[in-house]
């Protein structure tokens, strides 16, 4: 209320010498045109037209300037219209009648000026106050924590309604605590201790003054969550800025809920993907690793029981066979670890220039392409250059994409590679007879843990095979045809 009068006082003292001399102006005016009929019209029909110059002055100057016309239109009414004439003398008691009903209408008119102005004014204010607070609930909104929400309310609110502080008591492990203050750190301390019940858990609501300063608590919560107390302190709280501080603390306690909401589905969401993540992997091992070792477990309980009833050639094949399964799955696992530190930039490649023909001539070896009664078709072009490569991480790709071929194709297909040379890059083009699963996404074939149809090409191979032609600033792509399906690593001739 303090703050709503000051300004209305502050209006009047631009206003008043104005309506002062407008008053003054239309008294004297009036004085001139009634005077020469003061006889013939009533006294309380000049008081009535003398109201006029009192009204206009107040809505023009106010209050002090309905003062001076009342104070001077009483003058005038007594000395020019009252008998006897030209002197303030009353006269008879009846004459006091229409003077006392002018200078009535003159208080009442003051007061329900003043009234209507101080209504005026608080209504302003408030608009004035929402107007300042209209855009808070955009700018929590935009926040992506809690912690963010505290701050950014906080200081909004004391900027934009020019308060002297604020801070939040927060629920902490059942103890409430100030945080996010705004103001001075020491006065806030002091308010905290005022407002805290004894046990720390519950705030006093309502308002109090402390060191000079009115301060009010806020109530932030929903129907759903209780999120603390905001609280504010100022010289002076009327009531519109309370009015206008709890529709904020109600936007802050919406603000609040929505991020605990979206903070809430973006775990949710986290705990599905990781446990998709979780699924795909445990497909992965399976398929990965638990068949080399099914075969070791075969081979070694083959060995095992009977061992003795082999032909030694059956002996040294099933060893073989456990001790290249067992190579293979180590294997598995130095590559896994080798795409973590390639990741994370830990991994150097050890370059070294090599003859791709020769290099996927030893890979070819180690495949069992027999097996399934499939043969190896390698075209290479006269002019091939030795290219510059890990060969160990090359070795690695060449190594998952025929076998990975062989297993796809039909029993007796062909594997066919072919070896491109340009300016710039050097490719090994791997193709198939094998078709890729109806609808497949040939981007996400590369992505861990992704499969494709029942037994489509799935595992960690092509993953693996991705990052380490990545690493060598090369690309590893895939095209399907009615035909079969091709891979293609491409890499360039200088590293």
């Amino acid at each position: 209320m303090a703050v709503i009068a000051r300004r209305i006082r502050e209006n009047f003292g631009r206003s008043a010498a104005l309506g002062s001399a407008l008053s003054v102006v239309l008294i004297a005016l009036f004085s001139i045109i009634l005077i020469p009929v003061r006889s013939d019209v009533p006294a309380a029909s000049i008081a009535l037209i003398l109201v006029v110059p009192l009204v206009t002055s107040i809505a023009v100057g106010g209050i002090p300037a309905g003062i001076i016309a009342t104070i001077l239109g009483f003058g005038t009414y007594d000395f020019f219209f009252i008998p006897p004439y030209n002197t303030l003398a009353v006269g008879t008691a009846s004459n006091w009648i229409p003077l006392g009903v002018y200078a009535l209408v003159g208080l009442v008119t003051v007061l329900i000026d003043r009234r209507f102005r101080l209504q005026r004014e608080r209504a302003l204010y408030h608009a004035r106050i929402l107007a300042r607070l209209a855009d808070l609930p955009a700018t929590l909104i935009s926040e992506h924590s809690i912690d963010q929400v505290w701050h950014t309310a906080t200081e909004q609110i004391v900027r934009l309604v020019d308060l002297k502080g604020a801070m939040v008591l927060q629920p902490d492990d059942q103890m409430l605590r100030p945080s996010n203050v705004v103001g001075d750190g020491q006065l806030a301390a002091t308010i905290a201790a005022a407002f805290v019940g004894s046990k720390g858990a519950v705030a006093r609501i309502g308002e109090s003054t402390i060191e000079g300063f009115r301060v009010r608590s806020f109530p932030l919560s929903t129907l759903t969550n209780h999120f603390g107390f905001l609280i504010v302190w100022n010289d002076d709280l009327p009531s519109v800025l309370i009015q206008a501080l709890e529709v904020a603390a109600s936007q802050i306690s919406a603000a609040l809920e929505r991020t605990q909401l979206r903070e809430t589905r973006l775990k949710l969401d986290t705990l599905q993907q990781i446990d998709g993540w979780r699924a795909s992997l445990l497909r992965t091992v399976s398929h990965d690793l638990l068949t080399p070792l099914a075969s070791i477990k075969t081979a070694v309980t083959a060995l095992s029981e009977f061992g003795n009833e082999l032909e030694p050639l059956e002996q040294t094949q099933l060893f073989q066979t456990a001790l290249g399964q067992i190579d293979r799955s180590i294997q598995l696992v130095s590559d896994l670890l080798n795409v973590t530190r390639i990741e994370a930039g830990a991994f150097h490649l050890q370059y070294k220039e090599v003859a791709l023909e020769t290099l996927i001539e030893q890979v070819a070896a180690g495949i069992d392409f027999l097996s399934v009664e499939s043969k190896l078709e390698l075209s290479v072009p006269n002019d091939l250059p030795l290219v510059k490569v890990d060969v160990g991480l090359l070795r690695e790709v060449i190594w998952n994409l025929l076998d990975n071929a062989v297993r796809h194709s039909p029993i007796g297909a062909t594997v066919q590679v072919r070896l491109l040379a340009t300016n710039e890059t050097v490719s090994i083009q791997v193709s198939d007879s094998g078709q890729l699963a109806t609808g497949a996404d040939q981007v996400r074939l590369f992505d861990w843990f992704h499969a494709i149809g029942n037994s489509g090409r799935s595992g960690l191979g092509l993953a693996i095979a991705r990052s380490f032609v990545e690493a060598h600033h090369g690309q590893l792509s895939v095209s399907a045809s009615p035909e079969g399906t091709a891979f293609t690593v491409e890499l360039p001739q200088s590293p």
